[in-house]
């Protein structure tokens, strides 16, 4: 083995490794609120004797950015995360799913819980815990090595009453690191993958379809007759509508397909209607969130058009349905060759862990790799978490999120065989 390579490993031990991931846990960082664990990643990083960048995303919500600066001649290489997690766990209908929700790491036996193990701390750690090992190790690549720290990733929005920081987040955090100056040859995102490569990432439209009603009573009254016009219930009439999303989404998935498989999905998401203060009066409203994925290459313009005939669908069937729908977020999906250096690069690094070589896959979901590689950054994910401690991989389940600390620790192995590789390949 490589001295230089063999000097970095030897530097890491699993212990960095779990006691990082579990001190990041302990550190509540929902959207809009990753200040705290920015100043404690930062002040990590200065303790090596590096600078540290502080991207003011906006009062609060710093991107964290250092550099090990290479001797020259080589290629730069960008490990990058998020700081930002699913939940906050104060969420109603979180809040109440236990401990692995919240940002109070545990162990039960090699498994870490807690919010973010599972998206991303436990994969930002991986990727931290190399980054230091290399720079206290002394060994110095060729090509300079980026370590990110980003805000706002996960996919949330501003819609309705859910205005300020906790609901801007969609790459916020990724946009404004590339559009300021940031930028590397290659990239990797330890997104949750199970240690898979992935070289694509999808996108959604998302929409608000608003359907008014008119708010007659709920209750009889005998006696004359009064002619009124009659009451228009919008929970009834948004139960057609997302009627005949359900029967329009099947065909939309089967001609949207990714490398032969189905990869996009249609969700309704969230449902408003009505006021809840007010018994005795029907819904003069209800306000249908609905979620279009997309794969790369497919235009938003198109899906639109498309969710746009199937609302004046519902309208001709039903006179009386009165139906506005916007456009509330559309995040573009985005993809590498598999030719790409950085795919096998990765590749090569993970066989060198684990004996087998990876798997060359992709993820539907919305991810920063997107953005790197919409500003001509060969951007790919690969995390080590993502395995489940009840079977199979995905997801994380009701018993909360967690990752494997072997996984977390050999996975930090697989990014310094990367950086030693990629760093030192000429440009």
């Amino acid at each position: 083995m490589d001295t230089d390579l063999q000097q970095a490993l030897d530097t890491l031990t699993r212990d960095d490794v779990v006691k990082l991931t579990r001190d990041v846990i302990d550190i509540p960082s929902p959207m809009g609120g990753e200040g705290e664990l920015a100043e404690y990643l930062a002040g990590r990083i200065r303790k090596l004797g590096l600078e540290v960048t502080m991207q003011e995303v906006e009062p609060g919500r710093p991107n964290v950015i250092a550099t090990l600066k290479g001797t020259g001649g080589g290629s730069s290489l960008m490990l990058f995360g998020h700081m930002d997690t699913t939940w906050g766990g104060d969420e109603e209908g979180v809040k109440e799913l236990g401990p692995g929700y919240q940002p109070a790491s545990y162990m039960e036996d090699d498994w870490i819980y807690g919010a973010g193990a599972y998206n991303m701390k436990s994969g930002l750690t991986s990727a931290v815990a190399a980054f230091e090992a290399i720079v206290r190790s002394g060994v110095r690549p060729a090509g300079d090595l980026i370590m990110a720290c980003v805000v706002g990733e996960t996919c949330h929005t501003q819609v309705g009453r859910y205005q300020g920081a906790r609901y801007r987040g969609c790459g916020v955090g990724a946009n404004f690191m590339v559009g300021n100056g940031v930028s590397a040859d290659m990239a990797v995102c330890p997104e949750p993958t199970s240690g898979r490569v992935s070289i694509a990432s999808g996108g959604y439209v998302y929409f608000e379809i608003r359907i008014s009603g008119n708010p007659g009573a709920t209750y009889a009254r005998g006696g004359e007759e009064i002619a009124v016009k009659p009451a228009v219930d919008a929970i009834e009439k948004s139960q057609d509508v997302m009627a005949a999303i359900r029967d329009w989404a099947p065909g939309y998935k089967a001609a949207h397909t990714y490398r032969g498989q189905e990869a996009t999905n249609v969700a309704i998401v969230a449902m408003e209607a009505g006021h809840p203060w007010r018994p005795t009066k029907l819904a003069p409203f209800s306000r249908v969130y609905l979620e279009v994925d997309t794969v790369p290459g497919q235009r938003v313009i198109d899906v639109v058009r498309e969710v746009e005939a199937l609302m004046e669908d519902c309208r001709s069937r039903d006179p009386e349905l009165d139906l506005t729908m916007s456009v509330i977020q559309t995040p573009d999906g985005a993809e590498v060759s598999e030719d790409e250096y950085v795919v096998g690069a990765m590749s090569r690094a993970h066989a060198a862990v684990h004996g087998v070589a990876p798997e060359i896959t992709f993820d539907s979901w919305v991810a920063d790799t997107a953005t790197m590689i919409r500003a001509g950054v060969p951007a790919i994910c690969y995390g080590p978490a993502g395995r489940s401690a009840y079977g199979g991989s995905g997801y994380y389940p009701i018993e909360g999120e967690h990752a494997n600390a072997d996984d977390l620790y050999k996975g930090s192995q697989v990014y310094i065989h990367l950086a030693l590789e990629a760093c030192n390949a000429s440009r």
